[in-house]
């Protein structure tokens, strides 16, 4: 146990403990740095001077350390490589975010003499990078007047793009799905892959056009079965100013036994970028679906709506 000294503290007399054996450990290990005496107290020396042989000069580190060469700087640290990340991220398959993402909402109603109700809800999620282009969206309507339901479906779309580098050929794969209470089906499935060929990449105009194979289902209806089908789509995006921009996607399905029996999906949208706030924006959409074999309802159905959308990035 340490005691205080009248004169010296303990804790000073620890401190120079501890300093001594430290003295004592780096003096008996040989890999220790060696201690040198205090300066001046060197003899002279006349010999020839001691000189290192030169370093690589191709070395990254040493690069950076010779004056006029601040190139291998750069090259040093983008050598670097980035955390990896789990495949079930998404920044593992399209790189980190940013990403777009954002949500719709538009509503319309009436009270009176008679009630009615529209709504429209959904969102998007999308991502571009240089070899992958991620586009998924989700739009959901419900309508009722007098307090009876008119209208209740969902519509799912999601699209991956295999980027080929510098070519205008693309690989891609996608997946539609809808969910109505108002047809003949509870649930339509719809699986497709192929190939897209890119018409027009400005910075003001894209289009992209589509041609796979594909099958699709509908699940609680009379015709339950697995379709072969076709699909002959396109995407355009056309930004008339800077803050506004218009989008249409086309797809069309036949089936491959009879082309007489086919469906027709377009979305036509006009996006404008309010001032404030700043990521927020007014969309004027028009979603109209089509089926040859409607199975005792409406072959037609439009849906436009007034949206405002809600930028999450």
């Amino acid at each position: 146990m340490l005691t205080q000294s009248k004169n010296i503290p303990w804790w000073f007399a620890l401190l120079f403990a501890q300093l001594a054996c430290l003295q004592i450990v780096a003096a008996q290990d040989p890999n220790a740095a060696a201690v040198l005496p205090p300066p001046g107290t060197l003899p002279a020396t006349t010999g020839p001077e001691l000189t290192l042989p030169a370093p690589p000069v191709d070395d990254p580190v040493v690069s950076v350390l010779i004056e006029g060469q601040p190139e291998p700087a750069t090259e040093l640290f983008e050598a670097v490589p980035e955390t990896p990340t789990g495949w079930y991220q998404p920044s593992y398959w399209f790189g980190p975010a940013p990403w777009d993402i954002g949500v719709e909402f538009g509503l319309n109603g009436n009270n009176g003499i008679n009630e009615s109700l529209s709504l429209r809800a959904g969102g998007h999620l999308k991502r571009k990078t240089k070899f992958w282009k991620f586009d998924t969206s989700l739009v959901y309507n419900k309508n009722t007047a007098n307090n009876v339901e008119t209208q209740n479906n969902a519509l799912l779309d999601v699209r991956i793009d295999r980027l080929l580098g510098e070519s205008r050929w693309t690989l891609f794969v996608m997946n539609q799905e809808l969910y109505d209470e108002f047809q003949a089906f509870d649930l339509r499935v719809s699986l497709n892959t192929g190939v897209g060929y890119q018409f027009i990449d400005t910075k003001t105009r894209n289009l992209i056009g589509r041609f796979g194979v594909g099958t699709s289902r509908e699940f609680g209806g009379p015709d339950d079965r697995w379709a072969k089908e076709a699909l002959f789509g396109f995407d355009y995006d056309h930004k008339l100013t800077a803050t506004q921009r218009l989008t249409a996607t086309v797809d069309y399905f036949p089936e491959w036994e009879d082309f007489s029996r086919y469906r027709v999906v377009s979305d036509i949208g006009w996006e404008i970028d309010l001032d404030k706030p700043r990521n927020l924006s007014l969309k004027f959409s028009i979603i109209d679906r089509y089926d040859s074999t409607p199975n005792g309802v409406e072959p037609n159905e439009i849906n436009y709506a007034a949206l405002l959308i809600w930028g999450l990035n």
